[in-house]
């Protein structure tokens, strides 16, 4: 026996004393058998060994031995070495991954994490506990409810953009992203007519109480998101807890871990080049091949825009003016006449104004487009009188 002694774990006393209470005949064979589930013979074969060898003779026989199957030095070596310098940005599910797609890793992931573990590789900062927060379950059907939201964040590495996108509550899809420099009304209508272009119309949307979406005290009364899903028909539902929106805030969180270290490893810079991977490649590749789930219902609930709907006419900025009784309007410190005398007077009637992302703009008296004109104003000439 070692001097030094062994470790012994904690079946391996229950064992001894076992066999030493059958070998000083305090029970019996068959008793000691059912005790430790093993069969009389090996109760008998144990026995010896605990004889000949001591407390060590019951260890395994392949206890401190290499397992036949283990990999070899210089694979652990190399996977180390790539995950430090070239994936050093990577978390460590997100770097086995492409070892095995890009290097042909032949290991599983338990090994790859006990490599990492021992190499000093964090998984990164550990999480506060979270609250305690009743479970809501999914909805139903694909197309009922969406989130949406915007992720400021430094995408490529040194420059802050945006990432607005929705992400279905039934299951899991992310039918529509875009980078834009900041968080705006015209972001996130551009995000919802890509929705709307590729599935349809939800029913309805859910967010946050940001400005965009009637949030706080400026655009409480009146929001021009709003107002454009209502003439959709998309219910807006807003909410001040980021937590009750817990789909969308996790989303962004598994984008910032993958899609980060995806843009530098293939030296993507610009936000033109980065919503086209998004859309050509992770989304599609990534997102919905593994991170979505199949709808309770299959009934889709998204709906067919209506024929007589213009997204053009809707998703823009939209004002209302009165007409005066010279046929003159007024907007943004500039004067117009209307040049169609056909309609007869409209003095007193409310005409529309749309204004698109260009700067465009469009009067409108119903569906009627109006012709107008700016008005110049004579400039004053100013003269000196000599004193």
């Amino acid at each position: 026996m070692n001097p030094r002694g062994h470790f012994m774990s904690v079946r391996n006393l229950v064992e001894l004393r076992i066999i030493e209470d059958f070998r000083s005949g305090r029970t019996t064979r068959a008793k000691a058998a059912l005790l430790l589930g093993i069969t009389e013979k090996s109760v008998s074969r144990k026995a010896k060994r605990l004889r000949e060898e001591g407390a060590t003779g019951l260890k395994h026989r392949n206890h401190g031995k290499a397992p036949v199957n283990r990999a070899c030095e210089s694979i652990r070596a190399q996977a180390i070495d790539l995950a430090i310098t070239k994936y050093f940005d990577f978390n460590i599910a997100h770097c086995f991954d492409k070892l095995v797609a890009e290097h042909g890793l032949l290991v599983c992931y338990a090994t790859f994490h006990a490599w990492c573990r021992k190499a000093g590789i964090k998984q990164g900062k550990r999480r506060r506990p979270s609250k305690a927060r009743l479970y809501r379950e999914r909805m139903a059907n694909e197309g009922l409810m969406l989130q949406m939201d915007g992720s400021p964040h430094r995408w490529n590495g040194k420059d802050e953009w945006c990432l607005i996108g929705l992400i279905d509550d039934a299951t899991s899809d992310m039918p529509a992203a875009r980078f834009y420099p900041t968080e705006t009304t015209w972001g996130c209508m551009n995000t919802l007519r890509l929705v709307i272009e590729r599935k349809g119309v939800p029913e309805i949307l859910y967010t946050d109480e940001a400005g965009w979406a009637g949030g706080g005290d400026k655009r409480r009364f009146f929001s021009q998101f709003v107002r454009a899903c209502e003439e959709l028909g998309i219910r807006v539902i807003t909410t001040p807890s980021p937590e009750s929106k817990g789909r969308i805030e996790r989303a962004w969180r598994t984008i910032q871990g993958r899609l980060v270290p995806e843009l530098r490893l293939n030296e993507i810079h610009s936000m033109i080049d980065a919503n086209r991977y998004l859309d050509q490649v992770f989304l599609p590749s990534y997102w919905k091949e593994r991170l979505t789930v199949t709808a309770r219902d299959s009934t889709c609930r998204y709906q067919r825009l209506q024929p007589h709907l213009n997204l053009d006419r809707i998703l823009c900025m939209k004002y209302w003016r009165q007409v005066r009784r010279d046929h003159t309007l007024s907007f943004e410190g500039r004067k117009f006449k209307i040049l169609a005398p056909q309609l007869g007077s409209l003095a007193g009637k409310d005409v529309s104004v749309h204004v698109d992302e260009q700067g465009a703009i469009t009067w409108l008296y119903g569906h009627i487009v109006l012709e107008v004109a700016v008005i110049k104003r004579p400039q004053r000439q100013w003269t000196s009188v000599a004193s």
